[in-house]
């Protein structure tokens, strides 16, 4: 079951590299919480109810739930446009997507030879996630996906901590989340912010004309 899941997160990956719409991406965002959320319950080997509030506030409430909520209400308040517009076509996106599962695959089969404590499929996925989220960041034009890139990025560190440490300390995972959350928050109101000065959510440099 848990390697279904995994996998699952990786297909997530797949779907980010060849969609064009920003609320596509949020629906991505919101799987990945999802399944970030089982995942953290089966690796949890002695889980009580405080265990369980943790986990629960940080994917459920923050990644599935909250943060979705406040990109979906940025896009709706600055009338962002619906596309992704980013700087290379799909095709050249999951091609690229392929080679980082490779790569990360190998780095993992490698890692776990030489320390035999690593899981090999989390921790493969959890290094293709964070390398996606920093493409997104870098191949797309508006900030609103910058966003989304950076959130994609701490799921698969989140990710990566299950692969390499088993039990996610929950203290200092919620402590992530909450540095999260309030990243998002500052982003929300610098993007409504430079809605006065540009027409669009993109990168500085498209001023409105008079």
């Amino acid at each position: 079951m848990l390697e279904i899941l995994v996998l699952a997160f990786g297909v997530t990956l797949l779907f980010a590299s060849v969609t064009n719409m920003l609320h596509s991406l949020i629906r991505i965002l919101v799987v990945q919480g999802l399944i970030l959320f089982a995942v953290t319950l089966l690796k949890s080997t002695q889980l009580n109810w405080l265990s369980f509030g943790f986990i629960a506030l940080e994917t459920l409430i923050f990644k599935t739930i909250l943060i979705p909520w406040f990109l979906s209400d940025t896009i709706r308040h600055n009338a962002i446009h619906r596309e992704v517009e980013a700087y290379v076509s799909n095709f050249f996106s999951l091609a690229l997507m392929s080679v980082i599962f490779l790569g990360s695959f190998a780095l993992a089969i490698f890692s776990e030879q030489q320390s035999g404590k690593l899981f090999p499929l989390e921790f493969g996925i959890a290094f293709a996630t964070i390398i996606k989220g920093l493409f997104i960041i870098i191949a797309n034009k508006k900030l609103i996906t910058h966003l989304m890139g950076y959130l994609i990025m701490e799921n698969g560190i989140f990710l990566l901590s299950l692969a390499v440490g088993g039990d996610l300390p929950h203290i200092i995972s919620l402590g992530i989340s909450l540095d999260i959350m309030l990243s998002v928050l500052i982003a929300v109101l610098f993007i409504k912010r430079i809605k006065s000065t540009f027409d669009d959510a993109d990168s500085p440099g498209h001023l409105r004309e008079d």
